[in-house]
């Protein structure tokens, strides 16, 4: 007899999400975040004193600060005998606004980097605008996405916060660590936003497809240079990710050796390495249940990645 499977935990918070959206929607309460937030040392947790906090707060009447304190506690403010302390969520909150996500819009100019484009092996330049960062080929139009202006080879989110106190190379390799580590917690099933389940949604095949590798242009039937695409949907927050079945073997270990025994330390992390995906040969085995073999060729050395619906390993041949 097959035991149950097992119950998804199911959390009760003191605020909903709504309720939440209405105690972040006063000033004062805004301020007293703040005011915690830099009185914080995380070397030296000291809480800070009801007195002191009203002090930098600039809250005349006690009734008042005392108020809206009872408002944040047991939702982003901690109370205890010595003082008041962020909560963890409280932490999260003020990074947000900290991050620029909820207050900045700055923008960058194209900018030269040093790295090449993995379509043409010509000169990038990286800029950043509405939140989004652009690498953009100087030396050719590939438009490897229907929504992507000719020439930008890739396009992300970024944190405005990121930007700062870095040079242009600076930020572009910050931008590249933050982007792998993401796109690994997704691949993984863990939403990069709120650490919630993000299963694959769908795994798309294109029926009829026909990218012009030699401009490197997207297929018209499915708006993808791409074959075939998997969608992950997080089931808590509903955060979105689509990207290539083809970036699913860099997270086997199998994957990893292969690379090793040929003296290469293979990351599809760096840019130089991104290339590695070209080369990279789908087949589509069968579609119900689904079967995606993936091979992977170096010299005259080829390693096979069968995949299911899930995009869970179910085979690997060398």
């Amino acid at each position: 007899m097959n035991p149950p499977p097992p119950r998804k935990t199911e959390l009760s918070g003191p605020a909903t999400g709504n309720e939440a959206f209405q105690l972040l929607s006063d000033e004062t309460r805004l301020a007293i975040l703040q005011a915690l937030w830099e009185a914080d040392d995380p070397v030296d947790e000291t809480p800070i004193r009801f007195a002191d906090l009203r002090e930098r707060v600039g809250v005349d009447d006690p009734g008042r600060l005392n108020y809206h304190l009872n408002q944040l506690a047991d939702n982003f403010v901690r109370r205890t005998e010595e003082g008041y302390e962020l909560m963890d969520s409280g932490k999260r909150i003020v990074r947000m606004l900290l991050s620029g996500t909820a207050i900045d819009d700055p923008e960058i100019e194209p900018v030269a980097v040093d790295i090449s484009c993995w379509y043409c092996g010509g000169q990038p330049e990286w800029s950043y605008r509405e939140g989004w960062r652009y690498l953009e080929c100087t030396n050719c139009e590939a438009r490897c996405v229907e929504s992507f202006p000719p020439g930008v080879i890739s396009k992300s989110e970024f944190p405005p916060s990121g930007l700062r106190d870095r040079t242009p190379n600076e930020i572009n390799e910050a931008d590249r660590i933050w982007g792998a580590h993401r796109r690994a917690l997704v691949m993984d099933g863990v939403c990069p936003e709120c650490a919630g389940e993000m299963p694959v949604t769908s795994v798309s095949v294109c029926d009829d497809h026909q990218p012009d590798w030699e401009e490197y242009q997207f297929c018209e039937n499915c708006g993808s240079i791409f074959w075939m695409l998997v969608s992950h949907v997080c089931e808590r927050c509903k955060y979105q990710w689509r990207m290539p079945t083809l970036f699913y073997p860099s997270r086997h270990p199998a994957v990893v050796a292969f690379f090793y025994d040929h003296g290469i330390e293979f990351d599809l992390a760096t840019y130089e390495q991104r290339a590695q995906l070209l080369d990279f040969e789908e087949e589509l085995l069968s579609e119900d249940p689904l079967r995606i073999r993936i091979s992977v060729p170096l010299e005259d050395d080829r390693l096979w990645l069968t995949y299911d619906e899930r995009m869970e390993p179910v085979d690997v041949t060398r």
